[in-house]
């Protein structure tokens, strides 16, 4: 069973035209966030809190340093990927340990509204109106995630698929990280 949540669907939906997603270098606040839904979970075998927010959606999980926000406002951190709401359009964003040992690569994709498989296997989702939801699953191993944000106004869904790995040491056993002299 799915936790899920649901707004009063009286609230006007925003037109919105573009998505952010970001990788910050220091864990959300998440008191600046309209929170839906929160649920706890695992990826690369530690700890995580996985949010629908009134934005879209964050993961973030501390003994990682990985965090992931997306939402319909801009963000402003280096590792992002601003992506317009026009079906067909598709984009990924590597993060490889800039901040943390987690390596990301989140492939983004715009699809027909048709194509959102629905909210019952996600790990968490939200409605938002009629047919707008946000829904994130985790992978049972850990080691991935996928996010659906439906657009009905649009006609779209917006599919993201982020596989996580750590940041694997070089032949000496020194990590990414101490090979360019990163201070952690």
């Amino acid at each position: 069973m799915t936790p899920e949540s649901t707004s009063p669907d009286t609230a006007e939906l925003p037109d919105t035209t573009e998505l952010h997603v970001a990788y910050p270098r220091k864990p959300p606040d998440f008191e600046r966030f309209d929170v839906k839904a929160l649920t706890p979970g695992t990826l690369l075998g530690e700890p995580c809190t996985v949010a629908v927010v009134g934005q879209s959606h964050v993961v973030t999980a501390p003994a990682l340093d990985y965090h992931e926000v997306c939402s319909c406002a801009p963000q402003t951190a280096a590792a992002s990927e601003t992506v317009a709401l026009d079906p067909g359009v598709a984009a990924r964003v590597d993060t490889a340990g800039e901040h943390s040992a987690v390596v990301a690569t989140t492939d983004l994709a715009v699809r027909s509204l048709s194509s959102f498989p629905g909210p019952d296997e996600a790990t968490i989702a939200h409605r938002f109106g009629s047919e707008a939801w946000t829904t994130v699953d985790l992978a049972d191993d850990g080691t991935a995630y996928e996010t659906y944000h439906t657009y009905p106004e649009r006609d779209v869904a917006v599919q993201t698929v982020t596989r996580l790995a750590r940041e694997s040491a070089n032949a000496n056993g020194e990590s990414a990280e101490a090979v360019r002299g990163v201070d952690r």
